[in-house]
């Protein structure tokens, strides 16, 4: 596995050293070492899940604060279970930081150029990261099952392209999510899938009528028949129901439950002392479930 856990204080997360290296600075949060009470205990990130927001707001300080980039410089989407992708640029920078009603509305995606922060939330929804090195820029993606089954994943790769990026040098990479092992779904579900792939190689009927959904591979297949080189696809595994100490879940937990945070941003000039400090955890590593 190429993503790689770190520790930095009482903050513990995923990376890729490789994107690092690059100048691109990645993350995907855990649920520990934050300020939230249960059941939101405790590094809850979600303005939009019933918490206290004070206790958010003191999260998300010591999350974006890891980054060095000002709160000003950092961009939200509404996430809407959709297909919308957008371009930000600095007059965006700040929206839906410290309140929801600020947020980008009806957008799943974000993209840009610029030096800005952009951050998403996820509790098994599937994070998906893109960079594009000939146009140096950057993206994020909240993909569940309906995002997935509309391929947002595509519709990033035709913004990027659109732009003049050359998908078979992007690098893409695809989070901690619900995993085949604990994502049931029934035929509903199953059938968006159906309507809009030609193959769906994974889904897995089970005995009772209903599939185990691989959405890990269902996003790898979409960049993949876009171009990806499969070299370029870095792929977490790590399943988030099935870990109840390191991520929430709301498969597992209910509605009740705190967020994630995906976080990717370029490091400018002014940026290159921040954001990739941090000591390899790899007890963490070993404790996790990985379906690799």
């Amino acid at each position: 596995m190429n993503w790689k856990w770190l520790r930095e204080g009482n903050l513990t997360y995923l990376t890729l050293p490789k994107w690092q290296a690059e100048g691109i600075n990645l993350g995907f949060s855990t649920r520990v070492g934050g300020a939230g009470q249960v059941p939101y205990d405790t590094f809850n990130l979600g303005l939009h899940v019933g918490d206290d927001p004070v206790a958010v707001l003191e999260n998300r300080g010591h999350w974006i604060g890891h980054w060095k980039v000002p709160w000003s410089s950092v961009v939200v989407g509404e996430q809407v279970h959709g297909t919308n992708v957008l371009w930000v640029h600095e007059e965006d920078g700040g929206r839906g930081v410290r309140e929801l009603e600020t947020a980008i509305p009806g957008v799943d995606g974000l993209l840009t150029q610029q030096t800005l922060g952009l951050m998403a939330f996820f509790a098994d929804c599937v994070p998906l990261y893109f960079y594009y090195p000939d146009l140096k820029a950057v993206g994020i993606a909240h993909a569940g099952w309906k995002g997935t089954a509309q391929k947002i994943g595509q519709k990033v790769i035709e913004r990027f392209e659109e732009a003049g990026g050359r998908t078979e040098n992007a690098w893409l990479a695809i989070g901690p999510s619900i995993g085949p092992c604990c994502y049931s779904v029934d035929e509903r579900v199953a059938e968006q899938f159906r309507s809009n792939y030609h193959k769906t190689p994974f889904l897995h009927p089970q005995e009772d009528g209903h599939y185990l959904l691989d959405l890990w591979e269902a996003n790898r297949g979409l960049f993949l028949e876009k171009g990806v080189r499969p070299e370029n696809i870095d792929v977490a595994a790590i399943c988030t129901a099935d870990n109840t100490e390191w991520f929430f879940s709301h498969r597992r937990d209910g509605a009740r439950t705190g967020r994630m945070a995906g976080w990717i941003s370029i490091r400018g000039a002014m940026l290159e002392a921040g954001g990739t400090s941090g000591t390899e955890y790899s007890n963490i590593e070993h404790r996790v479930s990985s379906f690799d």
